[in-house]
């Protein structure tokens, strides 16, 4: 057989694309389209105005119709002044919104050791730790220390962890001997602070939550951060409530936009 007829032979025997197989493929760009298309609805509407908290809740999740898993975001703009301290604190969410658990570490001795691995820490022990932490072989994000160890862990670790924000210290209630209640809070608290310009960023819930569920860990939040931030004046002196210093609150995703709340406070 020559060239030419094998090539002619080749050809008659290609499969033609099935219908079907085109039928689906247009459907399935359709379908692209039209989530796109919602996506981009949603966008446009939460961008145009201030919302409830359900409200911004169905569209942020509307936008990422892809990314259920992904995070809520609040920001909470608050009264700031130059110079003045950074606003901080810590809170309980009724339901965690991180995406990873705590590393809870502990230094401990003696009957201390016991408690917190009962307590649920994932590192306990003494000075025999901090190799293992300054090679970043074990890296916490949270580290409770007894009130003997803390001359040794100030001394080797106090420039490594001091500027993450880990080292142990008695206002924080990192720096105790009731090792086993302090890791239960570490596991379960989530620390927020302002930037410079008094603007409190941190995920509050997942998209693929109930709007009831983030409506509650938005307002646990706001509430969190108005008794943190709230000064002590003249109406406070005379048994007035404080003064709330919080401006603004906003409800934001991955790809979505900042929605203004309504209801927030």
């Amino acid at each position: 057989m020559n060239t030419a007829s094998l090539r002619t032979l080749i050809r008659s025997r290609v499969v033609a694309e099935p219908s079907y197989a085109r039928s689906f493929a247009s459907s399935s760009r359709v379908y692209a389209a039209a989530k796109g298309k919602q996506a981009k609805g949603a966008k446009k509407e939460a961008e145009s105005e201030a919302l409830t908290i359900e409200h911004a809740t169905s569209l942020l999740k509307a936008i990422e119709v892809a990314s259920p898993s992904a995070a809520y975001e609040i920001t909470i703009t608050t009264k700031f002044t130059r110079g003045q301290a950074a606003p901080r604190g810590k809170i309980s969410l009724p339901k965690d919104a991180r995406a990873k658990a705590e590393t809870v570490l502990v230094f401990a001795s003696g009957k201390s050791v016991a408690a917190a691995k009962e307590a649920g820490a994932h590192y306990v022990g003494g000075e025999e730790l901090i190799p293992d932490i300054l090679e970043s072989k074990i890296q916490p994000t949270k580290v409770i220390c007894t009130p003997t160890l803390l001359p040794i862990v100030q001394q080797k670790l106090g420039k490594f962890l001091g500027p993450k924000g880990l080292m142990p210290a008695e206002k924080r209630g990192t720096v105790t001997m009731l090792v086993g209640p302090a890791v239960k809070q570490a596991q379960g608290t989530m620390n927020w602070k302002s930037d410079r310009f008094g603007v409190i960023r941190a995920p509050v819930a997942r998209i693929n939550w109930t709007a009831g569920e983030v409506m509650t860990n938005v307002k646990a939040f706001v509430t969190a951060v108005k008794e943190g931030t709230s000064s002590d004046g003249a109406e406070a002196a005379i048994g007035k409530k404080k003064p709330s210093s919080i401006l603004q609150v906003f409800l934001s995703s991955r790809q979505g936009p900042g929605i203004r709340l309504l209801d927030a406070m």
